[in-house]
C-alpha cells in the first residue's frame, strides 16, 4: 500500500505544481464571472441613439408615424427627409454620400405604396447589428399597424393596449414543491454540469494515458515495474490524477456557491445597476447535485481512464496515441450530441435509456437531475450499472496494462489485445 500511495503523491503533486493547472483553475472561477456578468453588462451598453435619415418618397402619414415610432425610446435618432418620385434618386444619392461621410449611421426609403405593399429599405454602414435590426424592424411593423388601423376606422390605441407587453415566468416544480428557480436558470444549470462533466471526464482520462506513455517512452517504466506490480502502478496514476481533478471541481464548486450567494456584491463591483442584475436568474445548486456530480465524476472518470491508460500502454509513440484514442472518445461523444433532446425531454424515453448506458451515464445524469426530478430507482440502476461496468472494465483494462506496457515496436490488434486480457 506504500508503493501505491507513493505513485498516487507523485502524479498529484506533479500535476499540481504545473502551470496548466494553476492557470485551469483560476480561469474556472473568472469564466463564471463573465458568463454570469457579462450580460448585464452588454445590455446596459446600447452604443448610443442611431442617427438615421428617413426617405419620405410620398407616404404622407406613415413618414409622420414613422419618425414618432423609431425616436420613442431614444435608440434612434431620425431626420426626415421630403422627396418626390422623380427626385428620389438624386435624395438617395444625397444620403448615401452623407453615410459615407459618417454624417448619419443609414437612411430608412419609405417608398410612397409603403403602407399598402409593406416593403421598406434600409441603408447603412452597419447592418449586421442584430440588437439595431430588430429595434428598427419592431418599430416599421409597429407604425404601419398602428397607420392601417387608424385608415380603417379603428382606433390604434385601443389595439397597442391590448398588445401591452405579456410575461410568462416559468418556474420549477420538484417533489419538495415550487421552487424560486427559473426555467432559464434551470436550462443554464444542466447545460454547464453537463459541459464539464465532459471537460473533466476526457481531459483527465487523457492525463492518465500522456502519464502512461511518457513514462513508457522514457523507459522508466521498466524501473517501476520492478520494485511494484503493474495494477498498483495502474492504480496509484489513476487515483492519483483523480485528486487532481476533483481538488480543481471542488475549487469551481465554492466558486459557483460564493458566486451564487454574493453576486449582489459581484455585480456591484462591476457598477451593473440593480434592475439589471435581478434580470439575470442563477441557478439553485443544493447539497444534492453537488454529491451526484461528484459521484458521477469519479465512476466516470475510473471508467474512461483504464479505458485510456489502455492506449497509452499499447502504443509507443505520441501519433499512434493520437490515433488509438479515437474509439475511446467515440464512446464518450454521444453524450454530448444528445443534450438538446435531453434538456428538452429529460423525462423522456431517449434520456432515461441514454442515462442507463454506462458509457453515457456519466454526463446524462447530471444534466437530467438538474433539469428535472429523477426517479430513484433510475438513479440506482444508472450508478449500479456503471459501478458494474467501471469494475469490469478496470479489470480487463489492468490485465492490458500488464501486458503492453512492456511491449513496443507493432500497435497489437483487437484480437492481441483480447489474449493479452485472457493470458496475463
Amino acid at each position: 500500500m506504500n508503493k501505491v500511495w507513493a505513485v498516487i503523491r507523485r502524479e498529484f503533486v506533479e500535476r499540481v505544481r504545473t502551470k496548466w493547472f494553476l492557470i485551469s483553475t483560476i480561469l474556472g472561477p473568472i469564466f463564471m464571472i463573465v458568463v454570469t456578468v457579462l450580460p448585464a453588462v452588454l445590455a446596459g451598453t446600447g452604443g448610443g441613439a442611431r442617427h438615421i435619415g428617413l426617405l419620405d418618397e410620398g407616404s404622407g402619414s406613415l413618414a409622420t408615424r414613422l419618425v414618432t415610432q423609431l425616436e420613442t425610446g431614444s435608440q434612434f435618432r431620425v431626420e426626415r427627409v421630403t422627396t418626390s418620385e422623380s427626385g428620389a434618386r438624386a435624395a438617395m444619392q444625397e444620403l448615401t454620400e452623407r453615410v459615407q461621410s459618417k454624417n448619419i449611421d443609414g437612411f430608412l426609403v419609405v417608398p410612397g405604396a409603403a403602407l399598402e405593399s409593406g416593403k421598406f429599405e434600409y441603408r447603412g454602414r452597419n447592418v449586421s447589428s442584430i440588437r439595431d435590426n430588430a429595434l428598427l424592424q419592431a418599430a416599421v411593423r409597429q407604425a404601419v399597424m398602428m397607420e392601417r388601423l387608424t385608415q380603417r376606422g379603428v382606433d390604434p390605441g385601443v389595439v397597442q393596449e391590448s398588445q401591452a407587453r405579456i410575461s410568462v415566468t416559468t418556474l420549477r416544480i420538484t417533489k419538495r414543491g415550487a421552487t424560486g428557480e427559473t426555467g432559464e436558470a434551470t436550462f443554464f444549470l444542466a447545460y454547464v454540469v453537463g459541459f464539464i462533466m465532459y471537460m473533466a471526464i476526457f481531459l483527465y482520462s487523457v492525463n492518465v494515458m500522456r502519464s502512461v506513455l511518457e513514462e513508457k517512452q522514457t523507459r522508466i517504466i521498466e524501473v517501476l515495474v520492478s520494485s511494484l506490480r503493474p495494477f498498483q502502478l495502474l492504480l496509484g496514476k489513476v487515483v492519483g490524477v483523480g485528486g487532481v481533478g476533483l481538488v480543481q471541481m471542488g475549487v469551481w464548486g465554492v466558486a459557483a456557491a460564493a458566486l451564487i450567494r454574493y453576486r449582489a456584491a459581484v455585480f456591484a463591483m462591476f457598477k451593473v445597476p440593480a434592475e439589471q442584475a435581478a434580470a439575470i436568474q442563477l441557478p439553485a445548486i443544493g447539497t444534492g447535485m453537488v454529491v451526484l456530480v461528484l459521484v458521477y465524476f469519479l465512476l466516470g472518470y475510473l471508467l474512461y481512464s483504464a479505458m485510456f491508460a489502455v492506449v497509452g500502454a499499447v502504443v509507443s509513440t505520441d501519433t499512434e496515441a493520437q490515433q488509438a484514442q479515437m474509439p475511446v472518445v467515440m464512446l464518450l461523444i454521444p453524450g454530448i450530441l444528445v443534450f438538446p433532446a435531453v434538456l428538452n425531454d429529460p423525462a423522456g424515453s431517449l434520456s432515461s435509456v441514454m442515462g442507463l448506458v454506462p458509457f453515457w451515464s456519466p454526463i446524462i445524469m447530471p444534466i437530467r437531475f438538474a433539469a428535472s426530478d429523477v426517479p430513484a430507482g433510475e438513479l440506482a440502476a444508472s450508478l449500479a450499472i456503471l459501478a458494474v461496468t467501471v469494475i469490469g472494465v478496470v479489470w480487463v483494462a489492468a490485465r492490458i496494462y500488464r501486458v503492453g506496457i512492456l511491449m513496443y515496436g507493432k500497435r497489437p490488434g483487437i484480437g492481441e489485445l483480447v489474449r493479452w486480457a485472457r493470458q496475463s
